[in-house]
């Protein structure tokens, strides 16, 4: 009794020593999870830590192990948590992500015939837009994932924006009236009330893509082609804080399509917009980025300050622009060997000038969607990888504080 006693004390110190000495990989850029997401329905949480392998180093490049599915916009909530819209066919998720890129929990949102293209947290609940049965939709679900209330607008259309005042939401997106595609603009409160709505239109279609707010206005990006070309213009629309339409006008050229992504503003008011322009024929496409002046009520067109095309690779086009620390930074998708996508990220100042650009990625397809700065510099990015199968998985980047990923940086 004696001898199997001191052996087991052996066996377990032995097993200790063992086990205080294994680590999980730092650098990992392949994650898997094996869980099946239909068996629960709103909230599942990633409980197998052999799965999902945290990281202490300060940069990394993530695919993870969930065919089908890719992230788009993201948003930061807490300090260090950040959620990111994922899509698996036609089912919708909320991913929450810390800054190391493990994916804390899922929310399911929804599915069928539905499309969610933007979202916001607000006073502790998320408000979704996006479009269903054909119809522009809002839908306010608590932290938890329980549906507080839902909006269906009554025309065709669908909503691209959201964001937040202190009080309500406003959303912008496109509506079919009168015959023709309008911008769509309005304001919700927090219970799902409409308080006021505006729709733009003239000969033929009009959207609103995305929008900004400040104290006195409303400065919503889009496209029309009401033109005797019938391309996409961009189009600049800007609302008082009570709906009213006080400037509208468009800006582009007659051998190329404006596409608008995302738009902007500094602490003094100046707007930013990034996107990209096609050729006619779509053929051939390159990012952009514009700062027009920010005192538009005062002007009868639009005064362009610059509009930069941007030589990133043979193709490329902005997916988001944000300003952080008086810089603008860019992020979107590059190519110069068709289908070999890849990320860039460019930081210049308020006056376009460059200060910063990286080329990211490896021999799949990577296309980046949205991201985060965080507290120290780092950019966090969200997107999907394509594989030489054409399978789709999603991506989560993040780099250090100079904005490297050692090894998957490109010329």
């Amino acid at each position: 009794m004696f001898f199997a006693i001191i052996t087991l004390s052996i066996f377990f110190f032995v097993s200790g020593i063992y086990l205080s000495n294994s680590k999980t990989n730092d650098t990992v850029d392949f994650l898997s999870s094996t869980y099946d997401s239909q068996k629960e329905p709103l909230i599942q949480y990633l409980s197998n830590t052999q799965e999902v392998n945290s990281t202490n180093s300060q940069s990394f490049f993530k695919k993870i192990d969930e065919n089908g599915t890719y992230l788009t916009k993201t948003i930061q909530t807490n300090n260090n948590e950040y959620v990111s819209l994922a899509i698996k066919g036609n089912q919708y998720y909320l991913y929450f992500i810390d800054e190391e890129g493990n994916i804390r929990k899922e929310m399911f949102i929804e599915s069928g015939q539905v499309s969610i293209n933007d979202f916001v947290f607000f006073n502790n609940t998320f408000t979704l837009v996006g479009q269903k049965n054909g119809k522009p939709y809002i839908l306010n679900i608590s932290d938890m994932g329980e549906m507080n209330w839902s909006l269906v607008i009554n025309f065709q259309g669908a909503l691209n924006s959201i964001k937040n005042t202190s009080g309500s939401y406003i959303v912008g997106g496109w509506v079919i009236a009168n015959g023709n595609s309008q911008a769509y603009i309005s304001e919700i409160n927090l219970t799902g009330k409409k308080i006021w709505e505006n729709m733009y239109g003239r000969d033929r279609e009009e959207k609103i893509v995305d929008l900004v707010i400040d104290n006195n206005r409303i400065i919503a990006s889009g496209t029309s082609n009401s033109n005797p070309e019938k391309q996409n213009d961009l189009l600049i629309l800007e609302y008082s804080r009570e709906g009213i339409l006080i400037f509208s006008d468009e800006y582009g050229y007659t051998t190329f399509h404006e596409n608008p992504n995302s738009i902007t503003q500094d602490n003094e008011g100046n707007i930013y917009i990034g996107g990209y322009i096609t050729t006619l024929n779509e053929q051939e496409w390159k990012g952009f980025i514009m700062k027009i002046s920010k005192d538009l009520e005062q002007k009868d067109t639009i005064e362009v300050e610059y509009f930069e095309t941007l030589s990133i690779k043979s193709l490329s086009r902005v997916e988001e622009v944000k300003v952080y620390n008086n810089q603008i930074y860019l992020l979107g998708a590059c190519i110069d060997n068709w289908p070999d996508y890849d990320l860039f990220l460019r930081i210049i100042n308020p006056n376009g000038v460059l200060i910063e650009q990286k080329i990211y990625g490896t021999n799949d397809q990577e296309i980046i969607y949205s991201f985060e700065i965080l507290p120290a510099g780092e950019i966090l990015g969200t997107g999907q990888v394509k594989d030489s199968n054409n399978q789709i998985y999603p991506l989560i980047i993040k780099t250090d504080s100079s904005y490297s990923i050692p090894q998957k940086e490109k010329p």
